[in-house]
């Protein structure tokens, strides 16, 4: 998206290192592009330092919470559940390491203030931005999550029409969270509001996951 590559190029241009820019990078995909990327997710990252040709591969992938368990996808028949039924479950979601990751990496190899870098996130945000045909296709395309009722909430207009290309989308509750990132660095999302959240959402429905508080606050990447 050319909004996040901006951001990059933006944090590059102030003197900011290739993992400074990812970050950027990062907080304004979870905005424009959020059916494929998100604060909420996880992630890789492969790290070549091009002074000593050594790489590093930094795993912040999501994990199953503690009370996870072989039969948490089968239906009270003892049968799979239908995959769409599994898919948009509480219990489909993992203990997010995408943010953690980030942190462990800016740590290494940063150059800028961790807090220098979700401005244009945050801005972005704010202001609004407008939807690519990308992210239009999937609000609209024939795809599970693009029926539920938080998407619906979402990509609704105040007309009753769904958002196309072009609309502009603001985010003022992702611009909070961005904002709190930033001066609390990544600790804020793994503790305090926003973990609670991040529990509480996926427990809320027909099949509720069993993420807690403690599966958040355990999470740790790792690095190879």
């Amino acid at each position: 998206n050319p909004l996040a590559t901006e951001a990059g190029l933006k944090v590059l241009r102030e003197g900011g290192s290739a993992i400074d820019a990812a970050v950027a990078v990062q907080a304004v995909l979870g905005l424009v592009e959020p059916q494929s990327s998100g604060l909420g997710g996880g992630a890789f990252m492969v790290y070549l330092d091009a002074r000593t040709g050594k790489v590093t591969a930094y795993d912040g992938r999501e994990t199953a919470p503690a009370a996870a368990s072989a039969d948490m996808f089968l239906g009270e028949d003892g049968k799979p559940m239908p995959f769409v039924t599994a898919l948009l479950s509480g219990r489909a979601t993992g203990v997010p390491g995408a943010v953690a990751m980030l942190a462990m990496a800016h740590k290494d190899h940063g150059a800028l203030p961790w807090s220098r870098l979700f401005g244009d996130a945050e801005r972005l945000a704010t202001e609004g931005f407008i939807i690519s045909p990308r992210l239009a296709g999937m609000i609209s395309g024939p795809f599970p999550q693009a029926g539920t009722a938080d998407s619906k909430r979402y990509f609704t207009k105040a007309d009753g029409t769904r958002m196309v290309a072009g609309d502009r989308l603001a985010n003022p509750d992702y611009a909070a969270t961005v904002r709190r990132l930033a001066a609390e660095g990544p600790g804020a999302l793994y503790e305090g509001p926003i973990a609670q959240a991040l529990v509480a959402r996926p427990d809320d429905g027909a099949n509720p996951g069993a993420m807690t508080l403690a599966d958040i606050k355990a999470y740790r990447p790792t690095k190879r």
